[in-house]
C-alpha cells in the first residue's frame, strides 16, 4: 500500500459511513431496534477502512517525521543533559 491507496481507502470508508445518512430510503428500517442491518454493516466497514487508511498514513509519514525531529533535538542538546555544577556537602 502507498499513500495514494491509503487516502482512497479512507475516502471510500468515509463514503460508506455517509451513504446511509445521505440516502435513507435505500436502507429500510427493520428488526426490533428499527435500524437497518446493511447501514450498520456499512458503518462498521467504513470505520475499519478509515482506521486502516489513516493508520498506514500515520505510520508511514508521521512516525519518521517525529523520529527526525527527536534526532535533531538530541543532536542540538547533545547526548547528555546539562546539569548544574556539583556542590560540596559540609558536615556540621
Amino acid at each position: 500500500m502507498n499513500a495514494t491507496n491509503a487516502l482512497i481507502f479512507a475516502a471510500f470508508g468515509s463514503l460508506m459511513e455517509i451513504a446511509p445518512r445521505a440516502f435513507p430510503s435505500l436502507f429500510p428500517q427493520c428488526g426490533a431496534d428499527q435500524y437497518s442491518c446493511s447501514a450498520l454493516w456499512l458503518f462498521v466497514m467504513g470505520a475499519t477502512q478509515i482506521t486502516i487508511g489513516l493508520g498506514f498514513l500515520a505510520l508511514n509519514n508521521l512516525a519518521p517525521f517525529a523520529m527526525a525531529i527527536i534526532a535533531r533535538t538530541r543532536a542540538q542538546v547533545g547526548s547528555r543533559l546539562p546539569l548544574p555544577a556539583p556542590r560540596g556537602i559540609s558536615i556540621r
